[in-house]
């Protein structure tokens, strides 16, 4: 008898070995990852046990890449009308079924503000995998002729395109392996094209460059993209494009641009000499230091990988501080204005 129980405790214990060698992820990155606030998930969990992650020794919920997936794929449905819990228990399968684009949605939320015209959005798509998966979900979900597609080899054209003045509204690109230097690439890339947005596909990936990329706002995929990823990242990257609030999207790295030029600045900055406050002169000082600093965070994070979530945070700082300082620079203008 005690052998016989003992034989469950052995496969028990030797299917736990074989789970820990895929990476799994704790509740606060899981969330992150499925682009959902982690008040979400434990509610979700809680009340409709939407996933039934593996628990380490110390009872820590651990999440593996399908748990995330269809962590996504049950918020994309929700997003389409659902209620969570109809859907909270059904398999991978089903959810997949009830999973459909709603063009007529999209498109109403896609139009600008101004007189309701559309505005295409530009997506620089580097690598032909994601080129055809997502040229695919935008004609699927209806959005095909509002975006435009560039399509680039590799991250090497992508180079190109930006020396020639290209400038996109958002950055996919599709790799093998995620390296330190594909890594460093990607946030270059993102930065010289402009782009709001950035998404990678990766294959293969080390933990150092993908948490990197993940901390400096960058979407992060497992690939090959599945069809429910592949249609809601379509849908957001054309309504991010156009300007349009994506639920999900991260506000890392989105910056405020200068309220005032150089040249602006400089005539604002000499009417200290006309009258009697200062304040012009040292806002004006102030202002130009920031945005120097802002353009050397840039610098140093294109050139440092490891660093780059530093930069990155440096730079984010510099241009709100520089952003409050212009409002405060244009309310002192139009103080002494009414004088």
């Amino acid at each position: 008898m005690k052998k016989k129980a003992a034989a469950p405790a052995v496969e028990a214990k030797a299917t736990e070995g074989r789970a820990s060698d895929e990476h799994r992820y704790r509740s606060g990155e899981a969330a992150r990852r499925a682009k959902m606030p982690p008040t979400t998930l434990r509610m979700w969990e809680r009340r409709y046990d939407v996933i039934s992650p593996l628990k380490s020794e110390a009872g820590q919920r651990l999440y593996s890449e399908e748990d995330v997936r269809r962590l996504v794929l049950l918020k994309a449905l929700v997003r389409q009308g659902h209620s969570i819990g109809s859907i909270a228990r059904l398999p991978r399968e089903q959810l997949e079924s009830l999973f459909q684009a709603r063009p007529e949605i999209i498109a109403s939320e896609s139009r600008a503000k101004d007189g309701g015209a559309e505005r295409v959005a530009r997506i620089a798509v580097v690598g032909s995998g994601v080129q055809r998966r997502l040229a695919l979900s935008l004609a699927q979900t209806g959005q095909a002729n509002h975006v435009d597609l560039v399509k680039l080899a590799n991250l090497g054209e992508a180079g190109i395109a930006a020396d020639k003045g290209e400038q996109v509204d958002a950055l996919v690109v599709d790799v093998l392996a995620l390296t330190h230097d594909v890594a460093a690439q990607v946030l270059e890339m993102r930065g010289r094209l402009h782009a709001r947005i950035a998404a990678v596909s990766y294959a293969y990936g080390n933990a150092a460059p993908t948490e990197t990329l993940r901390l400096a706002g960058v979407r992060l995929y497992r690939a090959p993209l599945t069809a429910v990823e592949s249609r809601q990242l379509a849908a957001d990257l054309q309504a991010g494009g156009a300007g349009i609030e994506v639920l999900g999207t991260e506000a890392i790295g989105v910056r405020v641009p200068r309220r005032f030029g150089d040249e602006e600045l400089e005539r604002l900055m000499l009417q200290s000499a006309i009258v009697q406050c200062e304040c012009p002169q040292h806002l004006g000082e102030l202002i130009t230091r920031l945005d120097a600093f802002e353009r050397y965070s840039n610098d140093c994070m294109s050139r440092s990988v490891d660093d780059a979530v530093l930069h990155r945070h440096l730079g984010d700082v510099a241009n709100r501080a520089r952003a409050m300082l212009e409002a405060a620079l244009e309310r002192v203008v139009d103080a002494q204005g009414r004088e």
